[in-house]
This record gives structure tokens, sequence and C-alpha cells, in this order.
């Protein structure tokens, strides 16, 4: 009796780790696409500051527990008596970036899940106030890009802006989002300048 109750941790602690990654890789992937899509999520500004400390504990404790995970791996493979010069290489690899990775991606997860789903299920038409960090680069999945200043990975890149309202931007600018969302995050759909700010020539909806 006491033995099966001794492995029952054991037996869900995988499950857990399972079901956990299958959100983190589904969070992920409503991320991507609604970059690719033209209405990238963005969280408020004022979302991301109260919350970094948080999401920067939780990116730290993934990075250890990766590390861990990957450091064992790599004693096991090592004490194999067949070990083979290509899984030395990737296990050494692995420690090195496979931690830095998931620690990235976990913050960016923590930044925008509540927000993001928030915004998906009850949310309305908001608006909400950011500042630009650059106007550069360009790619076929997102041309005419806009990034946002103090946003996650995987956020606050506006693709499809309208060369008119992109060539009006610099860094440090203020700038209005409009789209489906609530204060902590949204859906952009439109840009405008802040109130403070010059009127922004032609069309300013992205795609």
């Amino acid at each position: 009796m006491g033995e099966t109750a001794a492995k029952s941790p054991r037996r869900l602690l995988p499950r857990v780790f399972l079901f956990c990654l299958f959100g983190f890789v589904i969070h992920l992937w409503v991320l991507l696409g609604a970059l690719i899509f033209g209405h990238s999520f963005v969280p408020s500004q004022a979302y991301v500051g109260s919350h970094d400390m948080i999401a920067k504990s939780v990116a730290t404790l993934v990075g250890c527990l990766m590390l861990f995970f990957c450091c064992r791996k790599f004693a096991k493979d090592f004490q194999s008596p067949d070990l083979s010069t290509k899984t030395f290489l990737v296990s050494g690899f692995g420690i090195l970036v496979v931690p830095l990775i998931f620690g990235v991606f976990a913050r960016a997860v923590v930044l925008t899940a509540y927000p993001l789903w928030l915004a998906a299920v009850v949310g309305g038409d908001t608006q909400l106030e950011f500042s630009i960090r650059d106007t550069t680069g360009s790619s076929m999945r997102c041309p005419r890009m806009v990034n946002l200043a103090d946003m996650p990975m995987m956020t606050g890149t506006l693709c499809d802006v309208p060369e008119a309202v992109r060539r009006t931007l610099y860094p440090g600018m203020r700038v209005l989002l409009t789209g489906r969302g609530t204060v902590n995050g949204l859906f952009a759909a439109r840009i405008d300048v802040a109130p403070n700010g010059p009127v922004l020539p032609g069309e300013s909806w992205l795609r």
C-alpha cells in the first residue's frame, strides 16, 4: 500500500509535465498564428510592467528545471560505453541552449497567457497606448514591420502597417492601437498616433 502511494506522485509528475508542455505549445502557436494572420496580440505596457518580475521568476525556474534535465541526460550519455561524438555534442549543446530557449518562451507565456485568452473570450473594442521601438525590418510573412517597445518575445510586432503611416513613425513615439481586447492587451487591428501627436496620413488599418 505504502509502495503504491510512493509511486503515485512519480506517475503523476510526467503527466502534469506533458499537460503543461502541451498548453505551452498551444499558446505559442496562437501567438505565432495571430502574428502571421495580421492581428498580432499585444499585452498592455501596464500589464507587462506589473507582471514582469513574476514572469522572470517563472522563466528562471523553468530554465533551471530544463538545465537539470539536460545535465542529467548528459551525465547518463557520458556514462554510456558506446558514446558517440554526435551524442556527446548534442547533449552538450542542449545544456547550453535548451534552458535559455525555454526560459525566454516561459516569460512570454506568463506575460501573455491571461490577457490573450481574456481578450479572445470576453474582449471588446479596446484602445491602448504604446511606444515605438523601431520601424526597420520586413519579411515575406510580415511586410512593413513596426516594433513596439518593452514587449515580450513573439508580441509587439505589427505587420503590414500602411507605408504612409509607417514613414511618420520614429523610436519613442507614442501610438494608439485599436482592436479586440481588454485593458490588459488586445489583438491589434488599427494604429493611430497618441492624442498629443501629429495626425497620421492615409489608411491606418493593419491589413
